[in-house]
């Protein structure tokens, strides 16, 4: 793994920001880290590269424990953020000039392929950038230097359509050699790039693995039942939200492995039903993941 986190803790007083999170990423993946905004996923990137240290627990990133990384490291870890400070007297090719000396691996013939990609005009002072080409400045600094591991913290968020789709160009541009982890709040800007997922809500780590894995085990599942029928206590776990109408039965199969281990679980339940399990689309999933964690927090503080 080329991230690896153990029972990462964040305190500030007596507020838990991250609640034992344990998260590995695989090297080579493209890692999606998703929450609603204040679900912990800045907490957790500023931890990975130093910038915050864990109250408890550990971090590991190159296999080296993030609070002991040394320069050597970050020429092989890049890092972007929303909100990234800049040098605004610069433009951007005295920017990028400045970035060359620091990082023996620059690719200048990346930073121009891409500069040119991006369209952003080498004489252009960083103060006068709008927010969608300060995100490509950065993202190409971040890239340029062909880095071991990228880190996006919200790079998309407040981006139109066209500008978005040419910054998510320029990160396939690199799939193939750059583990990269970007966190998103919003699903369906990043999903069609990425090959794992993991879901955060209020400081805690939901689950997380391969989207290809997530997608076959989650199901809609609609029923039709021969004669009205209660909930039944024993359900199975991976049967999430339902909602019974008459003879309509609707619920979210988390645990899904196909039509026919489907159809006897229903027929045990239920006896003889007729149904149809759906796939669901990954913003349909964690909604489903968000509520299912909230309303168990809400039981428990019951």
């Amino acid at each position: 793994m080329i991230i690896e986190t153990r029972d990462l803790t964040m305190r500030y007083g007596r507020v838990e920001t991250l609640k034992q999170v344990n998260l590995q990423v695989p090297e080579g993946s493209a890692f999606a880290l998703v929450g609603t905004n204040g679900a912990g996923k800045t907490t957790t990137m500023r931890t990975l590269v130093n910038v915050l240290q864990p109250s408890r627990g550990s971090a590991e990133v190159l296999g080296r424990d993030t609070r002991h990384l040394r320069p050597q490291d970050f020429q092989q870890i890049g890092y972007v953020s929303e909100n990234q400070v800049l040098p605004e007297r610069l433009t951007i090719a005295q920017y990028f000039d400045y970035l060359r000396a620091l990082y023996p691996r620059w690719d200048s013939g990346l930073e121009n392929t891409l500069r040119n990609r991006m369209q952003l005009p080498p004489d252009r002072q960083l103060s006068k950038l709008s927010h969608g080409m300060r995100m490509k400045t950065v993202l190409i600094a971040g890239l340029a230097f062909r880095p071991r591991l990228l880190i996006l913290d919200e790079p998309l968020s407040g981006m139109d359509t066209l500008t978005r789709d040419e910054v998510v160009d320029g990160l396939l541009e690199q799939a193939d050699e750059t583990t990269i982890l970007i966190s998103s709040h919003e699903l369906s800007e990043i999903e069609y790039f990425t090959s794992h997922i993991a879901f955060m809500d209020d400081g805690k780590l939901l689950f997380q693995e391969s989207i290809e894995e997530l997608r076959d085990r989650f199901r809609q599942v609609h029923v039709v039942l021969s004669a009205q029928k209660n909930w039944p206590q024993n359900a199975p776990a991976n049967w999430l939200g339902h909602e019974i109408q008459g003879h309509s039965l609707q619920f979210i199969d988390s645990g899904f492995r196909d039509d026919e281990a489907l159809l006897r679980e229903l027929n045990q339940h239920f006896g003889a039903v007729k149904c149809q399990a759906s796939p669901m689309s990954l913003r349909e999933i964690s909604k489903v993941l968000i509520r299912d964690a909230r309303t168990e927090k809400m039981t428990r503080a019951a």
